[in-house]
């Protein structure tokens, strides 16, 4: 691995970290109408996705974050394994899923190195993930290279910043009761990781699916109108794409 990489990775991991408490914070306050809408949401992809099979899905669900998507899919019935490179926001994963009272696996470890785990896995799941990744095309196939034969990814993601959006979202924070942090967070997350992210601002869906092309999948199917408006993200262009490797020539 290059200096300069492993530099990326470092700032990316610590970035997260120090953020970890915050993330905790809003998913804590998340409305259950929401979280049941992103389940109900995931459930009918995954009957999309996998129509002809039954049983529980091994998944690996990549930058897990505090622990959001992997508590959901493990209460739908599937096994779980949950990454992160952050510490601090797998002991709030771990947390989670005790509160939520389901057995997920957590394991620290980045997205580009999936591979040192040695197991397949039926889905990969990122949400909110492959813009943070300093080489995303190289995390892609990493991915592919653990997915089982008629397996899949299910990722989701948007643009997160953009100068209107981020503007609307600075003015709403001045206001009484705004996030009056907003415009300091903004800041010292680009002074941190906006060099070594080159997805920093986001991903629309067109980008993704170059990046699907050059990491060695199909260019997937759209999914987001499952997941009522209400539950969507602060986000310029959100989207939540299936796709499954891309046959080798």
């Amino acid at each position: 691995m290059s200096n300069n990489r492993r530099a990326a990775l470092d700032a990316v991991r610590a970035n997260w970290n120090r953020r970890a408490a915050g993330y905790d914070r809003f998913y804590r306050d998340y409305t259950q109408d929401k979280r049941d809408a992103w389940r109900a949401a995931y459930e009918k992809i995954l009957g999309e996705l996998f129509a002809r099979r039954d049983e529980p899905l091994k998944v690996l669900d990549v930058g897990t974050g505090t622990g959001f998507l992997s508590t959901l899919l493990a209460e739908l019935g599937h096994h779980v394994t949950a990454i992160d490179p952050s510490g601090a926001m797998l002991d709030y994963a771990r947390a989670e899923a005790d509160r939520r009272g389901v057995e997920v696996r957590t394991i620290a470890c980045g997205a580009h190195d999936v591979a040192r785990l040695d197991t397949e896995f039926d889905l990969v799941t990122a949400r909110y993930v492959l813009w943070t990744l300093p080489d995303p095309v190289a995390a892609l196939r990493t991915w592919r290279e653990v997915i089982t034969p008629g397996g899949g990814l299910l990722l989701a993601d948007g643009l997160w910043h953009t100068w209107r959006h981020d503007g609307r979202r600075l003015a709403a924070s001045l206001r009484p009761g705004g996030d009056h942090q907003f415009l300091w967070q903004l800041l010292h997350d680009y002074a941190q990781i906006g060099n070594a992210t080159p997805h920093w601002a986001g991903l629309t869906l067109d980008r993704t699916r170059a990046l699907f092309a050059a990491g060695g999948f199909q260019s997937g199917t759209r999914h987001d109108q499952l997941l009522p408006e209400y539950a969507h993200p602060v986000s310029a262009d959100f989207f939540i794409l299936g796709t499954r490797p891309a046959r080798l020539p």
